[in-house]
């Protein structure tokens, strides 16, 4: 066995130590296939091992896994388990094999029974369903009602914010026992004491921007979110991996969750726009374009054709003419430009854009007209014309 890339088996390691012959875990899976029963439950039935070291292997496969054990540190320990009948924890204890503290600060089911969330018997019986059923722990707690959806998020933010360095260990647990005690959120309870302020910039997280926009559920928020902390890779990469999102909408809820960090944006408006991109197939700037379009203001100094004129893109007998098609074409004032052939609907993108920008402060007027004369020029998303023109509002977006 290695404790490199490719991950130690269950039944190697009870095997390597003594504990099961090929033969008897042969027998057991077949047996499992045939009553559809559990692997670890068939071999606890049978007689071949029992309940307390099928636990500790369990144990031992994880820290294995995470490079918390070494695998033939982790057979001495089932070998001990087996010879004195005792729990995983003590046999560690008696080994000297104890995990550094550091390092197990990330486990979910260490920081919840250190809190008093859990016991060790929800614990065990949590990793081996887990095993079992290959759903993550912190979802089988929950599914058997151990803990509530709203503790599983306490606790998975309580990882993330001891793995990012924002708290402590010993801060998470006690900020998790208060939380379940008082009924508040992770952050509250460790913002009131004392041990965390959240950063007072706008911000918005990509799973919160997912379940904003309707495109997830906050179970499926919950379960892709342990995978991420477990597999120590993005959670959008998680998303991916279970088909729960594309690439395309993927990357545009990146550039919106950093145009909500720039400001340039809220919460509400990015799930908008981000909702637009994955049900009804819209670029990121025909979504932009569609807030813009979607915010008239009483008296608002900037309208779509004040600023195409300004830009000399369209002329005031073209405005009247599109006026007198308002008969005709109850759509907004910028599509009966369109419609009435002055402008093109990537123009008519760009303009609302620069609207919205404008009406936000990030932009005045004399910048709109020579951003969208380049767009005019060349074809090029508002977005991209910004950035090639090095104005240093804080917007990125692009198609």
């Amino acid at each position: 066995m290695s404790s490199d890339t490719k991950p130690v088996k269950l039944g190697e390691l009870l095997i390597a130590a003594g504990l099961l012959t090929s033969q008897t875990l042969e027998d057991a899976i077949r047996t499992a296939s045939e009553t559809g029963l559990p692997i670890g439950r068939v071999l606890i039935m049978s007689g071949a091992m029992s309940d307390n070291a099928l636990q500790g292997a369990i144990g031992a496969q994880s820290m294995v896994k995470d490079q918390l054990l070494e695998p033939n540190n982790a057979v001495e320990v089932l070998k001990l388990i087996a010879q004195l009948n005792i729990p995983f924890e003590e046999a560690l204890t008696k080994l000297n094999f104890q995990a550094r503290e550091e390092a197990r600060t990330t486990k979910l089911g260490q920081l919840l029974t250190a809190a008093q969330v859990i016991s060790e018997r929800q614990l065990a019986e949590a990793l081996q369903s887990s095993q079992e059923t290959g759903l993550p722990t912190g979802r089988i707690l929950v599914l058997t009602q151990a803990i509530t959806e709203t503790m599983l998020s306490a606790a998975l933010t309580a990882q993330v914010l001891v793995r990012d360095g924002k708290v402590s260990r010993e801060q998470a647990i006690e900020g998790l026992a208060s939380a379940r005690r008082r009924r508040v959120s992770i952050e509250t309870s460790l913002a009131d004491h004392g041990y965390f302020r959240p950063p007072v910039k706008q911000s918005v997280k990509l799973g919160e921007l997912y379940v904003l926009s309707d495109l997830l559920l906050e179970s499926d928020l919950m379960t892709a979110l342990e995978k991420s902390l477990v597999q120590r890779v993005p959670i959008g990469q998680i998303f991916l991996q279970a088909g729960l999102t594309t690439d395309a909408v993927l990357e545009a809820a990146l550039k919106l969750q950093e145009m909500v960090a720039n400001g340039t944006l809220n919460s509400l408006q990015a799930s908008q726009a981000l909702k637009q991109v994955a049900m009804q197939r819209f670029t990121l700037s025909q979504a932009l374009a569609d807030l813009g379009a979607k915010q008239p203001a009483k008296d608002d100094p900037f309208q779509i054709g004040d600023i195409l004129k300004a830009a000399n893109i369209v002329t005031e007998e073209d405005i009247k003419k599109a006026i007198e098609l308002s008969v005709k074409n109850s759509g907004l004032f910028g599509r009966m430009l369109l419609s009435a052939g002055f402008i093109d609907d990537a123009l008519l993108n760009s303009t609302l854009r620069a609207q919205f920008l404008i009406r936000e402060g990030f932009l005045n007027m004399e910048q709109a007209i020579i951003a969208l004369t380049q767009c005019r020029q060349t074809g090029q998303p508002f977005d991209e014309v910004i950035q090639q023109l090095g104005w240093t509002f804080p917007t990125r977006a692009s198609v």
